[in-house]
């Protein structure tokens, strides 16, 4: 007669089934994908500062990024090239940032946009030297013209 052993202690150790071993690697399998996801994720969310909020904390020779977000102030975009090349940025406070940029601006850039700059001081401590220029949509959306006193109003050509 032949008697088999199951182990030295006569009891089957928790991940000895398959189906124990499996569960095992799809937790971990799974924890691991979502920290991966969630240090992906917390990357791309991105904050901005109003420009009285970067006026407030700037210091002289600041050599930081900023993201700064206003809106385009009317008569002050400055083409070079048929390329808008410096332009204001205003807070709802008016508060105003002298922007300068080199690059291809969105195609909804215009005066009145609501945009969020991204860059470093530019030598003034109330210039930003802009790397990028990122229109932030509008939160009201009209079938129609919008009325008078919603900040898209004055978006919409007459």
């Amino acid at each position: 007669m032949t008697s088999t052993s199951i182990g030295k202690s006569g009891r089957r150790g928790p991940f000895s089934s398959n189906r124990n071993r499996l569960l095992l690697l799809l937790v971990i399998s799974t924890l691991a994908i979502g920290a991966l996801a969630w240090r992906a994720a917390s990357g791309d969310i991105s904050y901005y500062v109003e420009p009285h909020e970067f006026l407030e904390q700037i210091e002289e020779g600041d050599t930081s990024r900023w993201r700064v977000g206003g809106r385009v102030v009317y008569g002050t975009i400055v083409e070079q090239n048929g390329r808008p090349v410096a332009f204001d940025i205003e807070g709802e406070d008016g508060s105003r940032i002298a922007i300068t940029y080199q690059g291809i601006v969105p195609n909804l850039f215009t005066a009145g946009a609501f945009v969020v700059i991204d860059g470093t001081l530019d030598g003034d401590a109330e210039q930003l030297s802009a790397s990028s220029v990122i229109i932030k949509h509008e939160n009201e959306f009209f079938a129609d013209t919008p009325p008078p006193d919603s900040p898209s109003a004055n978006l919409v050509p007459d």
